[in-house]
């Protein structure tokens, strides 16, 4: 989009270019500022001069070329109409031609300002917008296919988890049930470094970005009620925390501590109101 709006930039400038040097620039064989020794314009003296006339000569320095005339218009898109010498060209210009130029000028003002930039604006808004549109679709669609990802994930993993104690317990688990249905599973510790250490458990657990270095040493953390027991709501809600960027283990087991810890509190805090509500009946 950058790339076609640069090359109708530069078509436009060079059109604008041609109209320049055909109405502004020399005629065929005119030579003032060397030829005929009236000197730069800007050091012009004598404005009587019948043969150095000044916007002839600003002309012939400014629009003697297609390449000169695409600077100059390319500054009188830009606001610059001063010459060499700090004076004002368009001045000179509109002195010399009268209204013709006047009219000319203005015109070509209006749609450059109001018409040519603003259709540029327009086309680099709509391309912003779009962009922005297309990546909204695309992190949507990333967003549902990683959740549909890690709900598989979870499952199967849930499942090898049966399987494994289904073997320990000697009886068949169910396949391919939903989620909410698989058999529920309370894990001892030993159980559960041997879960965390089997092939496709540990595949499952770095196609979901979980790092655990040390199986045994974060059972706590998995074991949130202190129960010496993994339940399979347990082990899932652990996963779920644990995803991530390696050193994510330490903050999930004080998450994890803290929640039982206040658990606990509060418990105590109704036991002591409770009781304390028994003595004052006693009373």
């Amino acid at each position: 989009s950058l790339f076609w709006v640069l090359a109708v930039f530069c078509c436009v400038l060079y059109l604008l270019a041609l109209v320049f040097r055909l109405l502004l620039g020399p005629a065929p064989g005119q030579d003032l500022i060397f030829g005929a020794g009236c000197g730069w314009p800007d050091d012009l003296t004598d404005y009587s001069d019948p043969l150095c006339k000044l916007h002839y000569m600003y002309g012939e320095e400014f629009f003697g070329s297609v390449s000169a005339s695409m600077f100059t218009a390319f500054r009188f898109m830009l606001g610059d109409y001063s010459t060499r010498g700090g004076k004002s060209m368009i001045i000179a210009l509109s002195s010399g031609y009268g209204l013709v130029f006047d009219i000319v000028f203005v015109t070509f003002m209006l749609i450059v300002i109001f018409g040519f930039f603003n259709i540029i604006t327009a086309i680099f808004v709509d391309s912003t917008t779009a962009g922005l549109k297309h990546n909204d679709i695309k992190r949507k669609y990333a967003m549902q296919y990683e959740r549909e990802f890690v709900k598989g994930k979870l499952r199967s993993m849930v499942m090898r988890v049966n399987e494994i104690m289904a073997q320990k317990r000697s009886r068949a688990t169910r396949r391919g049930a939903p989620l909410d249905e698989v058999e529920s599973f309370a894990l001892e510790r030993e159980d559960f470094v041997k879960i965390m250490a089997d092939p496709f458990v540990t595949e499952s657990m770095s196609e979901l970005d979980i790092d655990i270095g040390n199986p045994a040493g974060i059972f706590d953390t998995f074991d949130a009620d202190a129960d010496g027991l993994v339940s399979m709501l347990e082990f899932v809600s652990v996963m779920m925390k644990l995803r991530g960027e390696s050193g994510k283990t330490d903050v999930v087991e004080c998450v994890v501590s803290i929640r039982n810890l206040q658990d606990k509190v509060d418990d105590l805090a109704m036991m002591l109101r409770a009781d304390m509500g028994a003595r004052r009946q006693h009373a």
